[in-house]
């Protein structure tokens, strides 16, 4: 653990710019050897101090709604894409400002809103109809009942006519087969359709930068899709793995409860701070040394479920040590609530030489300007 961790106010959001750049270096390979184009999605990470960092890698951002194609056009730059499952006209009209490209996700929508869009590119969500997600149905975009794009039958030659991107995201923290299967599988199902478009994105999901991922088989893919049609782009919107293992989140022991499991109180939640940990359902892993002395970390919210996991120490906890949880840039911060009044955690930045830059605290006006 960083000395400089050691010290910080806590609760703290803390991105490791050294980590981050790892991620970059191998989002530049897959660029280099498929030619995609690569958006950041925002709603997995909008920690806009850092953009400047990732923008030179990127070709611009993903928006799943009209506040996220605003922040990307303000602190990000170059190309805007959104998508959302239904607009209203006010938004289409907003978005107008803000985002080149804008995804229906019905044959409604886009008959409705698309000769709104002047000038925009045009895509369209499909449902592939092939679940891949792993560790939950509730983010599998292929589950029974999904509201989630049109199905193979609804493109017809008149709905493709009006389309410039065939859109499908499929995939959530997936591995290299998954992200293959999933391009032959759009490519046999979905054959005529990209013989008409100009432009193909397959979404985010592809775990690219997790140690177990083959990013060479992902590689092989893309260029099966690129040798068989005649795309003028194929598009990947990753968010998680841009900033896989790439933050933390510190924390501080406030109180050890002795139990037959003993149950050490920390000045942070699983289900204000870090939500995914209860939805997904995960246990972080975490920068301490372990050893025998096991504890349960548990929030310091009223629910009786805020419980982050079960952890060993190689030393007993005492009141006031800091514990620093890892993984904590995707799915925190642009999740995070002020549930029973919790105050947000600070923002910071580990730079590469070590040294530690406080971004931002949060006050009550932060929690009281939300509720009227």
């Amino acid at each position: 653990m960083s000395n400089a961790l050691l010290n910080i106010n806590t609760p703290t959001y803390i991105a490791d710019i050294a980590a981050l750049e790892r991620n970059l270096i191998l989002l530049r390979k897959l660029k280099h050897e498929t030619g995609v184009k690569v958006l950041l999605a925002t709603k997995a990470f909008s920690m806009f101090s850092v953009f400047g960092i990732m923008k030179d890698a990127l070709d611009g951002t993903t928006a799943s709604g009209l506040y996220e194609a605003r922040l990307g056009h303000t602190h990000f730059g170059k190309e805007i894409h959104t998508y959302s499952p239904a607009f209203t006209e006010q938004e289409i009209q907003e978005l107008n400002q803000y985002s080149d490209h804008i995804y229906f996700n019905s044959i409604n929508q886009l008959k409705k809103f698309a000769p709104l869009c002047k000038g925009k590119q045009i895509g369209l969500r499909i449902n592939p109809q092939i679940s891949q997600v792993k560790n939950s149905e509730l983010y599998d975009p292929s589950a029974p009942h999904s509201r989630f794009g049109v199905l193979k039958g609804e493109l017809t030659d008149e709905v493709l006519d009006q389309i410039d991107i065939l859109h499908v995201h499929n995939l959530c923290e997936n591995m290299a087969e998954d992200s293959s299967r999933l391009i032959d599988h759009v490519m046999e199902e979905f054959d005529f359709a990209l013989k008409k478009v100009k432009q193909v994105n397959l979404g985010g999901g592809h775990y690219f930068t997790h140690p177990d991922y083959d990013i060479d088989e992902f590689v092989l893919a893309i260029r099966r899709m690129k040798t068989r049609y005649k795309l003028k782009k194929i598009i990947i919107e990753p968010g998680a793995a841009l900033v896989y293992n790439a933050g933390y989140l510190a924390a501080t022991v406030l109180d050890v409860i002795e139990r037959e499991t003993p149950i050490a109180i920390l000045d942070t939640s699983a289900s204000a701070h870090m939500p995914d940990v209860l939805e997904v359902p995960y246990t972080p892993e975490i920068l301490n040394p372990s050893g025998e002395h096991t504890y349960i970390l548990g929030g310091k919210t009223c629910m009786a479920g805020d419980v982050i996991g079960t952890y060993s120490f190689a030393k007993p906890l005492e009141v006031g040590q800091k514990i620093v949880f890892t993984d904590m840039l995707q799915y925190t911060m642009v999740k995070n609530t002020t549930f029973n009044g919790m105050p947000l955690p600070d923002l910071g930045i580990l730079h590469e030489g070590g040294t530690y830059e406080h971004l931002k605290s949060f006050s009550y006006d932060d929690f009281e300007k939300r509720l009227s």
